[in-house]
Order: C-alpha cells, then sequence, then structure tokens
C-alpha cells in the first residue's frame, strides 16, 4: 500500500548535515545491529511527510518540504497535516496492528504454521527482538515526532489575512488529538515509555527514560483536553475545512475511551455524555464497513482510505480465502489454504439467533472438504490493486452508548444503551423497546459482563477487544486468555501476568546504552 512516506534524503538535507548524519548513522549500525531500526526512524523523524488525505485540500504536488523550512505560510502547515493524517494509514491500516492486537485477544487467531515471529504474538511467547513490536514501536513514534512538529512550529506561521481563522490552533488541535491516540496505542501494548513531546531531528535525546504509565496517560489527556476546546464539531465551508479531520466530538469520545481504560469512570461518563445525541446508529448494521460507505452518521473519527488515490485498504486481504475473492470478482486479495488469521472457534459461539451481527462478522469457507471461519467484515467486491475503498473506523456511536453504560454502571439508563445497540443487531428501531430484544437485571450474569458480552458481539475485528480484556481483574483476564490458548493450541505455556504488556523493543534499550529499561518478567 502506497503511504506516500517517501523522504528523499540528498534532497532535503545539506550535504554537510548529510554526512555528519550519515557517520552517526554507521557507528550506531557497527554498535549494534538491532539499533538499525532506530536509525531509520530517526531518517524518517528528520523529514515532515506531507501528503494528501482522502477528501483533504488539493495541493502542489510538491508535498515535501525541507524540515528546516517549515512553516512559511498556512499552506504548508496544512500539508503536514495531512501528512499525519496520512501517516495513520500506514499505523493502523496493516495485518501488523491488527495482529499485535486484535488477534492478541481470544477474538481471533494466527495460523500456527506462519511466520515463527508473528504466531509468537499470538501465543505470548515473543522475546524482546521481535521485529513486529520494533515495527509498531517506530511507526508509532514516526506519528508522534510529526505531530510534535506542528505542535511545536504552527504558532510561528505569520498570521495574515490569507489564514482562515483559527487554522493554527485548530490545527496543533488535530496533531496533539493524532499524537494522544499514538501514546494511547503504545501505553496500551507496552506499558511505561519515553516520553517525547518535542520534535526529534538528531540523537542528542536518544537516551531518553521511560516514564510512569501514568504520566503517558496524563499527557494524553492534557491532549484531549486541549484539542477539544479548539476543534470545531464539524467541517464545512471553507478551503482548508474538509471532512475526515478530527472533530471535539471525536476528542470527546478518544478522551472517554483514555478514562475508562484508565480507571476513572466518572471522567469517563463526563466526556462521553457530551457525544451522546450527536450521532445516530445505521439502521443496518453491515453498511457500516461498507465499501464506499465512508463518514457516515455514526461514525466519530475513520482513518481514511482511498483507491483512486492509490491508497486503499489492503489488509483486509489477508482476511479473506481465495475461493471467496474469487467467486465474488474481487481482483486483488485473498489468500490460499488455511488464513493468516481467522475467528476463534469461541467467537463464533457467542452470537443469539437472529443477531444480524453475525454474518457481518465472520462466514465459513470450504478449504478441501473442511469448513473453516473466515473475517467478512472488510471486504470491497470491487476491490483491485490500489486496494478497497474501505474506511477503518476507529470510534463509533455505539461504541460511545457502550462505553457510557460501562462507566455509569448498572441503572435502567444504561440497560437503555446497551439495548440501543442490541435493537439495531436484530434489525428493529433502536429507539424503540422491545421485549424480545432488551436485556435487563433479571438477565444472566453481572453488568459488566452484559456489556463486555455486547461489546464483543458489536466491534469485533475492530481492535477493542484486547483493550476491554484489559480492564478486567487480571485474573479474569488471564482465565479468558489462557482458556482460549488451550482450546486453539496444543503445548502452550499458561499466560502470566507481565505478558499482558508486551516486551520493550531490545533495539530501543541498545541504542540508549540501557537507559530505557525492559519490562519485568522479559
Amino acid at each position: 500500500m502506497d503511504t506516500g512516506y517517501k523522504p528523499n534524503l540528498l534532497k532535503k538535507i545539506k550535504m554537510k548535515k548529510y554526512k555528519i548524519f550519515t557517520n552517526i548513522c554507521k557507528q550506531l549500525f557497527y554498535k549494534t545491529r538491532t539499533s538499525l531500526f532506530f536509525i531509520m526512524a530517526c531518517v524518517s523523524l528528520m523529514i515532515t511527510s506531507c501528503v494528501d488525505q482522502d477528501d483533504f485540500v488539493n495541493l502542489s504536488p510538491e508535498d515535501r518540504i525541507d524540515a528546516g523550512a517549515f512553516f512559511s505560510n498556512a499552506d504548508e502547515l496544512v500539508f503536514a497535516v495531512n501528512g499525519i493524517y496520512s501517516s495513520q494509514r500506514s499505523v493502523y491500516g496493516n495485518t501488523l496492528h491488527f495482529y499485535l492486537i486484535e488477534a492478541r485477544s481470544d477474538n481471533a487467531a494466527l495460523n500456527q504454521y506462519e511466520q515463527k515471529e508473528r504466531v509468537e504474538t499470538d501465543t505470548f511467547e515473543e522475546t524482546p527482538g521481535n521485529l513486529l513490536l520494533v515495527q509498531v514501536w517506530t511507526q508509532n513514534y514516526i506519528l508522534i515526532n510529526n505531530a510534535n512538529t506542528i505542535i511545536a512550529r504552527a504558532p510561528d506561521v505569520p498570521a495574515d489575512n490569507s489564514v482562515e481563522e483559527g487554522l493554527l490552533t485548530r490545527s496543533v488541535g488535530e496533531a496533539k488529538f493524532i499524537r494522544a491516540m499514538a501514546y494511547f496505542t503504545l501505553v496500551n501494548m507496552f506499558g511505561d515509555l519515553p516520553l517525547r513531546i518535542e520534535p526529534t531531528t538528531d540523537f542528542e535525546n536518544a537516551d531518553l527514560a521511560r516514564s510512569p504509565s501514568a504520566d503517558i496517560y496524563a499527557l494524553i489527556v492534557s491532549d484531549l483536553t486541549d484539542a477539544i476546546s479548539v476543534l470545531p464539531n464539524s467541517y464545512a465551508g471553507g478551503s482548508f475545512n474538509e471532512v475526515g479531520r478530527a472533530t471535539k466530538s471525536a476528542a470527546q469520545a478518544l478522551l472517554g475511551k483514555v478514562q475508562l481504560q484508565n480507571g476513572n469512570k466518572s471522567a469517563a461518563s463526563s466526556a462521553l455524555s457530551s457525544v451522546i445525541g450527536q450521532y445516530n446508529l445505521l439502521a443496518n448494521y453491515a453498511d457500516i464497513h461498507a465499501p464506499g460507505n465512508n463518514n457516515t452518521a455514526e461514525s466519530v473519527y475513520e482513518v481514511n482510505f482511498n483507491p483512486a488515490n492509490q491508497t486503499g485498504l489492503g489488509m483486509n486481504n489477508s482476511f479473506i480465502p481465495s475461493s471467496v475473492a474469487s467467486s465474488l470478482g474481487i481482483v486483488a486479495g485473498g489468500q490460499a489454504g488455511r488464513l493468516g488469521c481467522f475467528p476463534t472457534q469461541d467467537f463464533m459461539t457467542i452470537y443469539e439467533v437472529g443477531d444480524l451481527r453475525s454474518p457481518s462478522n465472520f462466514a465459513l469457507y470450504d478449504n478441501n472438504g473442511s469448513m473453516e471461519p473466515y473475517i467478512s467484515k472488510y471486504i470491497d467486491a470491487a476491490a483491485a490493486g490500489s486496494g478497497s475503498d474501505i474506511n477503518l473506523v476507529v470510534l463509533r456511536y455505539a461504541d460511545v452508548l457502550l462505553m457510557k453504560a460501562e462507566a455509569d454502571g448498572e441503572n435502567a439508563a444504561s440497560y437503555e444503551l446497551v439495548n440501543q445497540v442490541r435493537r439495531r443487531a436484530f434489525g428493529q428501531d433502536p429507539g424503540t423497546a422491545d421485549p424480545a430484544i432488551d436485556i435487563s437485571s433479571a438477565s444472566p450474569g453481572t453488568f459488566l459482563d452484559k456489556v463486555m458480552l455486547e461489546r464483543r458481539r458489536e466491534l469485533a475485528f475492530e481492535n477493542h477487544r484486547w483493550s476491554d480484556l484489559k480492564r478486567l481483574s487480571s485474573s479474569e483476564t488471564l482465565s479468558i486468555i489462557n482458556a482460549q490458548m488451550a482450546a486453539e493450541y496444543t503445548g502452550i505455556p499458561n499466560v502470566s501476568a507481565y505478558q499482558l504488556i508486551y516486551p520493550i523493543p531490545q533495539g530501543e534499550i541498545d541504542v540508549s546504552n540501557g537507559v530505557v529499561t525492559q519490562n519485568p518478567g522479559y
């Protein structure tokens, strides 16, 4: 997939600086082979990627600007903001992100005959040298650094009559929203992190120790609070106002999710209350991820893809078998034999009769006489070599309703929020009570059990399940995961509490000369 991130170092850095930089790279490379990922990251960090985002303003094809010259006018600033939106495609729109987060949960499993390092992340046997962890760490820190550049330099853009009112502060708000998303991804995966809030252009601050998770969460909350104060409710009119950018409601919804994950239910409820009533559930569940049905009335925030610009979604090609792709007439996509990633046996038992979410999330195919499951959520029958016309919905209204119910706990209002989601799942009007569908305090299980089950059914394969599991007690999470391990695999050791976060990439520790430390247990 073409992310547009193709910096040309010889054109961007004066020769003298380039020679100095490459000498540093050589020294670090010969010092330790595993530090190569950091060198590659820093090369990318020195150049700001500025690429058109789907439905974003069309600017000159000269889309990469010398980082040292930023930002002399509003067009360059918007270019840079578009660049970090575009970078989200490579972070969230590949199978790597899906494997490390969704397949980590009990929703999906990986083919045990797949590449060894990939399989290890599914069976909780990965080591600090696992290259998949290196890649996701690097991708997110590149995104963070590009956001840091905008946050630091946007206030210096000359404010004249050509700059639209509020553009400068709004651009900083957008960058803080995206930085918060990236840090939220990393802190849930790795725990304590190096906290980088200034642009990185050299190796001077490479030896940055990890900050406690509490400090990472504090920055995320601060970033989102700032974003809420400056982002608009919607984008309409103006040369720089386009569909797909972060809104005030998107920042409020993400803040609610962050606070819920951090155990601050009251703060989560407050943030989510601001989003209630601002969106609507689509009438048909299947329409949420239908090709071309992007940025809908239910969508709060999406990562945009566009095959017309050679930036279509590609990760879904790995989810469907080649026989299904062929029968649907899909030009590009499909995998022969047993799929690399597929729904677990347990997942396929969670839906009730008549629940329309089931066929929208998984289906079965004939693999040489054996009926096996595949993920059916992201299928574009018109997909070709440029990918699918399907956006990744990061935040949507059904998620908001269920988070609000979880934050508020068991009461009549919370049951109504859950039941709105359930009614739509059975093809009924979300706002009309239905005793045959609605659940209540009389329904089996604790309230949290019921909310978590509904979240699993509703948000399957949307990268929420792993963080949902981690909100349970450690013993509950381990019980669920170990049960899934025992059901899917043989000879896999029990998962321990320390494995609920990933190891820090060894290359990051090596390049910092041990200033960055490893998570306990690894």
